[in-house]
């Protein structure tokens, strides 16, 4: 049995708290113009949608979590517009020149001696991170090497993320610059 939300005073009353309370959270996370389309936006998908699946309905109303989720889904949705209005056509951009010249061919292979030096250091503390950071820099996806790994994707990116700081922080003890 599908239950549909109740639309009287007391659900006009929760929809408008529930209105209060978007807005105080979307607030803290787009700008201030933008605080207003993103609320409605989402209570327009919460109005809409509820009643379409099962367990999105508490006591006749949409359950508070979902709600929650619909706001974040939409506040996502904004940056991803927001980012892609400001992408420089491709045309436009300035592309380096294909030869480096002889200054920059030292300091990029200096670079990667400090970058690969950093990396066999930090081997010799986790013998994870060696292994995943070279595959990474040889061009491997941490989605191949999940698969090689027999892991979840989530696990590597995540080990990666721990595996990159701890590189930084070797870099930075031995006065490299990012």
């Amino acid at each position: 049995m599908v239950m549909t939300p109740r639309r009287d005073d007391r659900y006009d009353a929760w929809f408008a708290d529930l209105r209060e309370r978007l807005v105080s959270v979307a607030a803290r996370r787009v700008e201030p113009d933008a605080v207003e389309d993103v609320v409605q936006d989402a209570l327009r998908i919460v109005h809409e949608k509820a009643e379409a699946a099962p367990g999105r309905l508490v006591d006749g109303r949409p359950a508070l979590a979902w709600c929650f989720q619909v706001l974040r889904n939409v506040i996502g949705n904004h940056y991803q517009k927001r980012a892609g209005r400001h992408q420089v056509p491709v045309e436009d951009t300035v592309l380096p020149e294909t030869d480096p010249t002889p200054l920059e061919s030292l300091e990029r292979d200096e670079r990667c001696r400090l970058v690969h030096a950093a990396i066999g250091e930090l081997g010799g503390r986790v013998e994870h991170c060696s292994r995943y950071l070279r595959r990474v820099v040889a061009g491997e996806s941490p989605a191949a090497i999940a698969a090689s790994e027999q892991v979840e994707p989530s696990v590597i990116y995540r080990r990666l993320y721990r595996c990159r700081e701890q590189l930084r922080e070797i870099l930075a003890q031995q006065g490299v610059q990012p």
